[in-house]
């Protein structure tokens, strides 16, 4: 009998033997979503039998790929009591695909196929049940499921310890491989996957995601980047802490943070620190004064995911283009972007302050604070100097003195483009109770808000995205 046969057999029988132990632990008494846990650790680890006992990737893939269909059949059929799920969770049927995929592709790099399923196993099975169990600060998913913020770090620890003995044990990276810095990257990458995943397909991001960053990190950007994701990591929950970003927000700080951090060296890290740190300071200035204006705003005081990466996003994808490719202009747009990003938000958190009232960008006549589309000379003035503020953080950090009115200019004009945008097809409601004009679709009142202009799926933070990519082109045609 070949060895893949007699790989074959093993798999079948030792699968088969995971079911079977979870399905008699539900019966004795063990909740379900312990047996379920069970039954996703142990044959988790099958991913190591894959891939020591088989020879041919082709052979090794048909028993992952077999659970697809039967896990299939089982979820409609609901033929096990210990997997069972809601109707459109998919999770006991993702997590095969995720590991057939990994075992056939990174194949020759046993390391990261191995890595994947393990930050799937054991990551993802310590997030739920912490989660579940000591979940305090709950947060809202972009497909709107609950999560924690103590899950997730559950998660985060889980998948470093699981990934860095997965990497010490396993081949196929390189002797000149950081083990540790990639297992830091590999948790967050996943640990971000995890956090975003809705109706089970967290189960094929997270082992895809976590494979990828394994197979595809240089050893000249793994050190870099772990440092950048641990780097990160400390300022979101510090800044979570302070209150400046909720649960969700951390995570889009560590997507930020990671690579700016990570790749974009001592200028990309002061422009980074500089945006956050100004931008959150006057965020929590001066509340009293700005409370009656920010009430009509969409968001305002603690950033959320869809804020972080829409303020910071363009400089996050900058830097990965930075590292990538090594082309400094990348640099430029990055800062373009912070610049364009800290610019918008002094002139929103300063200018609402202006004893005379802003006109609108579009026809110059005056209108109520907080209007979307407004400026005012106060406002002006504040996105200059929050561009300079970056600016100069940028060139004290090493960057050329020669830029900075040049990124001065890219802040101004994409906190301008902002202010178009809001003035001509942002969406803007009303509120027919209070007759105002407001960003919300419930207002402070309480009543649901109408379209009054602009565009329904164009809100704030896609204004923001579009303003930080105005900033970002204009510092990339600078050099």
């Amino acid at each position: 009998m070949s060895q893949d046969v007699q790989a074959l057999l093993w798999s079948y029988g030792y699968i088969g033997l995971c079911v079977a132990a979870g399905e008699l632990a539900l019966r004795l008494g063990l909740p379900r979503e312990l047996a379920r846990k069970l039954i996703h650790v142990s044959v988790g680890f099958w991913i190591f039998g894959s891939l020591l006992l088989f020879q041919n990737p082709v052979l090794a893939v048909v028993p992952s790929a077999t659970a697809v269909v039967g896990n299939w059949l089982i979820h409609r059929k609901r033929l096990l009591k210990s997997v069972e799920a809601e109707a459109d969770n998919l999770g006991t049927v993702w997590f095969p695909v995720s590991f057939s995929l990994l075992v056939w592709l990174a194949w020759d790099r046993p390391a990261a196929a191995a890595g994947g399923v393990m930050a799937m196993a054991v990551g993802d099975a310590l997030a739920s049940l912490v989660g579940r169990r000591f979940g305090r600060h709950p947060y809202e998913t972009l497909g709107g499921e609950r999560k924690s913020l103590e899950g997730s770090l559950a998660m985060l620890g889980g998948t470093f310890v699981a990934v860095l003995a997965t990497l010490t044990w396993m081949p196929g990276l390189g002797p000149d491989m950081p083990k540790v810095p990639l297992a830091l990257l590999c948790a967050v990458v996943a640990t971000c996957a995890e956090a975003l995943g809705t109706k089970g397909r967290d189960n094929l991001w997270v082992p895809l995601a976590a494979g990828v960053v394994l197979y595809l990190v240089p050893p000249a950007h793994a050190a870099g980047l772990g440092l950048g994701a641990g780097i990160a990591l400390l300022i979101g929950v510090a800044a979570w802490a302070r209150g400046s970003l909720s649960p969700s927000g951390v995570l889009g700080a560590l997507l930020i943070g990671t690579p700016v951090f990570g790749l974009a060296g001592a200028v990309g890290a002061a422009a980074l620190l500089g945006f956050f740190i100004s931008s959150s300071a006057l965020s929590k200035a001066f509340r009293a004064r700005k409370a009656g204006v920010e009430e009509e705003y969409a968001k305002t005081g603690t950033r959320d995911f869809g804020q972080a990466l829409a303020n910071g996003g363009v400089a996050g994808l900058a830097a990965v283009l930075l590292g990538v490719t090594g082309d400094e202009r990348y640099a430029l747009a990055m800062l373009g972007a912070l610049v364009a990003a800290n610019a918008d938000t002094w002139a929103t958190e300063l200018g609402v302050l202006s004893r005379s009232p802003p006109r609108l960008v579009t026809t110059l006549r005056p209108v109520a604070p907080g209007t979307s589309g407004a400026v005012s000379g106060v406002g002006m003035l504040a996105a200059t100097a929050g561009a300079a503020f970056v600016g100069l953080a940028a060139a004290l950090a090493g960057a050329r003195w020669s830029l900075v009115p040049w990124l001065i200019l890219a802040g101004v004009a994409g906190s301008l483009v902002d202010s178009l945008l809001g003035a001509t097809v942002q969406d803007v409601r009303w509120c027919d109770a209070c007759g105002r004009e407001t960003e919300r679709r419930i207002h402070r009142c309480g009543q649901s808000t109408r379209s009054h202009r602009g565009f329904s799926w164009l809100g704030n933070d896609t204004v923001n995205v579009v303003a930080t990519v105005a900033g970002a082109l204009l510092a990339f045609w600078a050099w």
